[in-house]
């Protein structure tokens, strides 16, 4: 399973509109109730920076520390192969941002389906199964 940064960034902020909703899935996974999650370098770097800006170096150091360490996290990085796709995702889904066609390329590449995501984008690729008890 793929986990955007909407649910890593709504797990570490008290005020955020996805609060309620994200940490009973990141809590599912620190739980071993979700085995290996899949994150992209580009999902990384949004959810540091926003976290860096809306809550503090500390927070956002935390956040590092558990996709640096956390040996369920997979971190696949946009190689200049998967920025083609990435590319190619970006036109063909108009509304996507950058960093949701790199998910979606970097869902193809390892062969997940499913995605944890709050962001309606997603909607627009059918074979993406948002996870259970979501927005679907």
């Amino acid at each position: 399973m793929f986990i955007d940064s909407v649910v890593w960034i709504g797990a570490k902020l008290k005020k955020d509109q996805w609060h309620d909703k994200s940490v009973p899935i990141i809590n599912k996974f620190l739980n071993k109730e979700i085995n290996t999650v899949y994150v992209t370098d580009y999902i990384v770097l949004e959810s540091l920076n926003f976290l860096l800006r809306k809550a503090g170096f500390e927070v956002a150091l935390e956040t590092l520390n558990l996709f640096k360490i956390h040996e369920r996290i997979k971190i696949i990085n946009i190689d200049t192969k998967l920025f083609e796709r990435t590319c190619e995702i970006f036109t063909e889904y108009q509304g996507l941002s950058i960093t949701d066609a790199s998910i979606i390329a970097a869902m193809e590449k390892v062969g997940v389906k499913t995605l944890c995501s709050f962001d309606r984008g997603f909607d627009k690729i059918k074979w993406v199964k948002l996870f259970k008890g979501l927005m679907r």
